[in-house]
């Protein structure tokens, strides 16, 4: 089992609202394995995502 880790990452989407899928693909790029996320804050189309899941 890989490390456990906790981050906040930030990325655009291309339409909102945003898939699962395509929050999923975004948060994989930061090298995260997703376990829970949730989305705190949107500006436009910026997302703010809290993160928790296996580092790879």
């Amino acid at each position: 089992m890989n490390k456990i880790i906790s981050k906040t990452v930030e990325f655009e989407a291309d339409e909102l609202p945003p898939s699962v899928e395509f929050i999923e693909n975004k948060i994989k790029e930061f090298n995260i394995e997703p376990l829970r996320w949730a989305i705190v804050d949107v500006k436009g189309n910026k997302l703010t995502v809290s993160v928790s899941g296996e580092a790879l």
